[in-house]
């Protein structure tokens, strides 16, 4: 098992990786001397397969202990299942001394996030990611939230478990898609980080999507460093952590337009490619440099077509980012592998040329 840490000034927040550590949660909840009345949420996909590993890790547990199952997809983050969490949470008569156990993707992770940090003014919660998009992502870092009127993520808050639990014995049971999903914040690690990593990601793209545990572990330890490296300098995104961001500005326009029938992830390689392409061109790389780094991303092409979607109507869903200012859209860019730019504003032009280009990118 690995350890990291997120190192904020008020707390540490361990997150432990390894294949077949879930068994030991009641464990590490004991040595924490967390609370001992929990309610686990997850989702009908994961309960399915992990009902009996779930029962089987709580058998022992003396505290209260409930679940709570939720549906799974991208519209379940909404105001609805909160009330569904708040509701169940009053019923069963939980008070301040709780503690949620996110099992799940990124939706249950950031939905029981949310519920812990608002239900009685803030109870803790441990986040058990089940996806390699939440592994490698979205479970660390403490962003908690839920969609409104259509737009991803525009309330939250900033609310960090007492610690994260991945155990890569999960990701065994994904679905292609959902490790193709994973693959797109990983890549995202790849550009942001160094020339090995990104080498690596790169020679071993068809291991990494056919779950070799090694590439696995290794992509996921390696993103999952990084992130805790960039929380502990910068919690709240008052800085570093902007980078983070890298074509994410791109990937929640088109989930929105597309009404969330594309993955998170599929969504993030999109913009990985929009981002590619503004960066090219606002100047900030060159035409080699360009193809040679969104060569990449046609190796874990997701599948989905683009160049069909009214670009008027992407770049409006833009306009409602949470990440503008004063009106204007800011990106995150590249000039090259770990060399980022934050805050760069591109004009409507650009940005709708960007689109174009990058619908014509994945309908070839």
């Amino acid at each position: 098992m690995r350890k990291f840490n997120i190192e904020l000034k008020d707390k540490k927040i361990p997150v432990l990786l390894g294949e077949g550590i879930f068994g030991k949660i009641t464990s590490e909840i004991e040595k924490r001397k967390l609370n001992r009345n929990i309610l686990l949420i997850t989702d009908s996909n994961v309960n399915r397969l992990y009902r009996k590993k779930v029962e089987n890790a709580f058998s022992s547990f003396k505290g209260k202990f409930n679940l709570l199952t939720l549906r799974p997809g991208e519209n379940t983050k909404s105001q609805e299942n909160l009330n569904k969490i708040y509701s169940f949470l009053l019923k069963k008569k939980y008070s301040r001394d709780t503690l949620i156990i996110a099992l799940g993707g990124g939706v249950i992770g950031d939905l029981a996030g949310f519920a812990a940090a608002t239900f009685m003014r803030g109870v803790k919660y441990i986040q058990v990611p089940t996806t390699l998009l939440a592994v490698s992502d979205s479970a660390i870092g403490g962003k908690t939230g839920i969609n409104f009127n259509g737009i991803k993520n525009i309330i939250g808050a900033f609310y960090q478990p007492e610690f994260v639990l991945a155990d890569l014995e999960f990701i065994k049971t994904l679905p292609d898609k959902e490790v193709l999903c994973g693959t797109g914040e990983i890549l995202k690690y790849a550009y942001l980080s160094d020339r090995a990593f990104y080498r690596f990601i790169e020679d071993n793209a068809e291991k990494l999507l056919k779950k070799d545990p090694a590439v696995v572990e290794k992509a996921a330890a390696k993103s999952v460093s990084i992130k805790t490296s960039i929380v502990s300098e910068d919690e709240k995104e008052g800085g570093k952590r902007k980078i983070l961001n890298l074509g994410h500005t791109f990937a929640h326009a088109y989930e929105s337009v597309l009404e969330y029938k594309i993955k998170h992830g599929e969504a993030v390689i999109a913009g990985l490619a929009c981002a590619l392409i503004l960066s090219r061109r606002l100047g900030c790389m060159n035409e080699e440099k360009f193809m040679a780094l969104s060569g990449m991303l046609k190796k874990f092409h997701p599948g989905i077509k683009f160049n069909k979607l009214k670009l008027n109507v992407l770049f409006k869903a833009m306009l409602s980012d949470k990440k503008n200012r004063d009106g204007k859209i800011r990106f995150v860019l590249l000039e090259d592998v770990g060399k980022v730019l934050t805050d760069v504003e591109a004009g409507r032009k650009d940005v709708l040329l960007t689109l174009k280009e990058a619908g014509e990118f994945f309908s070839r």
